[in-house]
């Protein structure tokens, strides 16, 4: 019984050890989608770590570091280059709506984006692609939680397999 006790112990260290060189072992990003209907629009609040999000742009971007004396002065513009490629929203199944970037704010170490998409009265589905984050971590999760006028519709769990789903509403 020891011995199952100890190898289970090692294993589990073991397997935690590859961790290491990751910033955090988790991986996953949050986003919160409302849809107003009388202000016709839909607004985002996305959730992101930080050193994700600056990895992930890096990609393009050889220097950009976020939430630090270094950060450039348009990396505003580079992290809506990044989440215009990586958030795209359609409603009615028709063409991807046209980002408004509101801004972004770093709380501890993640970075929240906000976001906008103006829309018609008539919306009868919202369909997102999240590949926020995707092409980093084969365990990356985004989370998107759909609200109508601040009511709960549905919850998605976003990952490489699963890249886009449509919300109907009622």
């Amino acid at each position: 019984m020891k011995q199952i006790f100890l190898s289970t112990i090692l294993l589990l260290g073991f397997s935690n050890f590859s961790t290491i060189n990751d910033a955090h072992p988790i991986h996953i990003s949050v986003a919160e989608v409302d849809y107003f209907l009388q202000k016709q629009e839909i607004q985002v609040a996305l959730k992101v770590f930080t050193d994700d999000l600056e990895s992930a742009i890096r990609k393009e971007v050889r220097n950009i570091y976020l939430d630090t004396s270094k950060e450039i002065d348009n990396a505003d513009d580079y992290i809506k280059n990044y989440v215009n490629k990586h958030f795209k929203v359609k409603t009615n199944n028709k063409e991807n709506l046209q980002i408004n970037y509101i801004g972004k704010e770093y709380i501890d170490d993640a970075t929240w984006i906000y976001f906008s998409y103006e829309t018609t009265k008539k919306v009868k589905s919202i369909t997102i692609q999240n590949t926020v984050i995707i092409d980093l971590h084969d365990s990356q999760r985004n989370l998107v939680h759909l609200k109508k006028d601040r009511k709960f519709i549905d919850t998605k769990h976003f990952t490489k397999k699963q890249t886009s789903f449509t919300f109907n509403l009622k």
